[in-house]
């Protein structure tokens, strides 16, 4: 798999896409089935974005739908609704579903009613 995480400026504004493919143009099952679940729930955010819909709830239904497509495959076991309540979906998004662009491509900002749980293992010291 080859990941591009590319920007780009135009008049002293940032902006930011990260894609990936397999390098020898076919996606082995393992790799088919994260793509898919990814796609999924890229399709989800866009067919729910409208006037006045909150970025948080568009993140959750993102995780939600990874998690789904996941459990669907047999990856993941359990319970939909305790994962989203354990925020297992940031062990597979810890990045969310992406962050403040503007003048800087990482501008500074945050959802402070989102109460974020990762793992220890995947937290920065």
């Amino acid at each position: 798999m080859a990941l591009m995480d590319m920007g780009a400026e135009y008049n002293f504004y940032g902006s930011d896409i990260t894609c990936s493919y397999p390098i020898n143009g076919k996606f082995n099952s393992n790799q088919a089935t994260v793509y898919n679940a990814v796609l999924k729930a890229h399709n989800a955010v866009i067919s729910h974005m409208q006037p006045g819909v909150k970025w948080v709830d568009m993140h959750k239904l993102a995780e939600q739908t990874i998690l789904e497509s996941l459990k669907n495959e047999k990856i993941i076991h359990g319970d939909i609704a305790d994962m989203m309540t354990r925020r297992l979906g940031a062990v597979f998004m810890p990045h969310g579903l992406g962050h403040l662009l503007g003048i800087d491509t990482h501008d500074p900002g945050g959802y402070p009613e989102v109460e974020i749980w990762i793992l220890p293992m995947f937290m920065q010291v």
